[in-house]
């Protein structure tokens, strides 16, 4: 994913928790708020109930990768932050699949 697409500082995910709505499904919750921003920017977060760093960064690298895909499509001027549900170990599609069905119930996709 582009760095030109990333929530990189604390304060924009602090912006995002405060002033979001949320939807969610089995595997992920998504947070989204309006900003002035043109290009959406998307944030990832997992907690350290997941494991330890290596489990945590793979479920990290692909929600990522799912919505690279999905980033030509998406509605801009949003802020958005993807949060994994189940501690269970993903699956690419499943976490494809989840990601474009919260996308699309947001109405973030074009």
């Amino acid at each position: 994913m582009k760095s030109i697409y990333r929530l990189k500082k604390n304060y924009q995910y602090n912006y995002v928790y405060k002033h979001a709505a949320s939807v969610a499904d089995k595997n992920f919750i998504m947070l989204y708020c309006t900003s002035h921003c043109s290009p959406t920017k998307i944030g990832f977060s997992v907690s350290k109930k997941y494991g330890k760093a290596v489990c945590r960064n793979k479920i990290r690298r692909q929600m990522k990768a799912a919505v690279s895909s999905f980033t030509d499509r998406l509605a801009n001027g949003y802020n958005v932050v993807f949060i994994p549900r189940l501690q269970q170990p993903y699956l690419f599609a499943d976490v494809a699949d989840s990601i474009g069905k919260l996308l699309k119930k947001a109405g973030l996709l074009s």
